[in-house]
């Protein structure tokens, strides 16, 4: 079953009733042949489904592949589109739509109009778009955008002046939205959020982050230090951490200099979560430890270099660390992992 969807465009156009399970939902026409993709997108799902004006561009690649996670009051949505233009002309604001979205470009030119203004954006920037009023989306390969489409009603009250936000740059670099960025793969990964608290949580911090880049209230920006700022940061640390498990220089001053943040700071982040850095990266390297143990990959490596290359200098306290955790000398957990296998 193909469910094509175009992430700029779409994202305004979804009825306001579409319902969506917690899970990602790939949605993609890569398994359609080439030639076929821009009617089936045009004549069904653009002016059906979305109520949209689709015109494909001559001798541009036409492909639709993105993941859609609906949240209350929340769709986020990522992936590629490109090789189309999409215009949601005044006949199609019939379907009521009040939503807003932020557009993240994320490879390719990017050009979006609404009203008089016209807006290239080139990778890293981002746009903040109506769909109360007439838009068009053009995105050319590799077409890589990230979408957050949100109620104007629960999204107003965050921003100040929100009706003087749309369609203003929004530059690569700004910190707010650098955490939108690396905090979306809680959004879109393989886990079910079906929890409604743990759903409530994220979509509060994804408004935090949202109304920060877009210009927040003094009100909402503080409390997105507390929030959304709090936990992109710290998602954005730990992403960090298990990226440079192995380096001798993971420390706090290195990270807290990396993210923007003063070394107390950071720590506080992991305090707040019942912890401290140095137990979170332990944590980290052991399991990363364990698993290298049972890689059939690594039968040939000795303890100390699987040891080291997870960032332990000391073999003895390697042992005793990875004793106390998992109650068994890594030679003993080897073992276990090959009799499985």
């Amino acid at each position: 079953m193909w469910n094509p969807i175009e992430p700029a465009s779409a994202m305004h156009a979804l009825p306001s009733g579409a319902a969506f399970a917690a899970v990602p939902i790939r949605l993609s026409l890569d398994h359609i042949p080439e030639h076929e993709r821009p009617g089936i997108y045009r004549e069904f799902f653009g002016r059906t489904v979305f109520r949209l004006d689709v015109e494909p561009l001559r001798d541009v690649p036409f492909a639709v592949d993105v993941r859609l996670q609906n949240l209350p009051d929340l769709q986020v949505l990522v992936g590629k589109v490109h090789g189309s233009c999409n215009r949601r002309t005044r006949e199609m604001l019939a379907d009521g739509s009040d939503h807003c979205s932020l557009m993240v470009n994320l490879g390719g030119p990017y050009i979006i109009s609404q009203g008089e203004r016209v807006l290239t954006l080139a990778a890293g920037e981002a746009t903040f778009i109506s769909a109360a009023e007439p838009a068009s989306f053009t995105h050319y390969p590799p077409g890589d955008v990230l979408a957050f489409r949100v109620p104007r009603a629960a999204f107003a009250r965050l921003v100040t002046d929100m009706d003087d936000r749309f369609l203003r740059l929004i530059p690569d670099g700004t910190p707010a939205l650098r955490l939108l960025r690396d905090y979306v793969d809680i959004l879109t990964s393989e886990q079910n959020l079906a929890n409604r608290d743990l759903q409530q949580l994220v979509v509060s911090h994804v408004y935090d982050l949202m109304a920060v880049a877009i210009g927040a209230t003094p009100d909402a920006a503080n409390a997105a230090q507390e929030g959304g700022l709090r936990a992109g940061r710290l998602h954005a640390i730990k992403q960090d951490i298990a990226a440079n498990l192995g380096r001798g220089d993971l420390s706090v001053a290195t990270l807290a200099d990396r993210h923007g943040c003063t070394p107390r700071s950071l720590q506080r982040l992991f305090e707040n979560e019942g912890t401290t850095f140095t137990d979170y990266v332990l944590a980290q390297r052991l399991a990363e430890a364990r698993r290298l143990l049972g890689d059939a990959r690594r039968d040939g490596d000795k303890i100390s270099a699987i040891a080291y290359d997870c960032g332990f200098g000391d073999v003895s306290y390697f042992n005793r660390m990875f004793r106390r955790r998992f109650g068994a000398v890594p030679s003993e957990i080897r073992a276990q992992e090959r009799g499985r296998a």
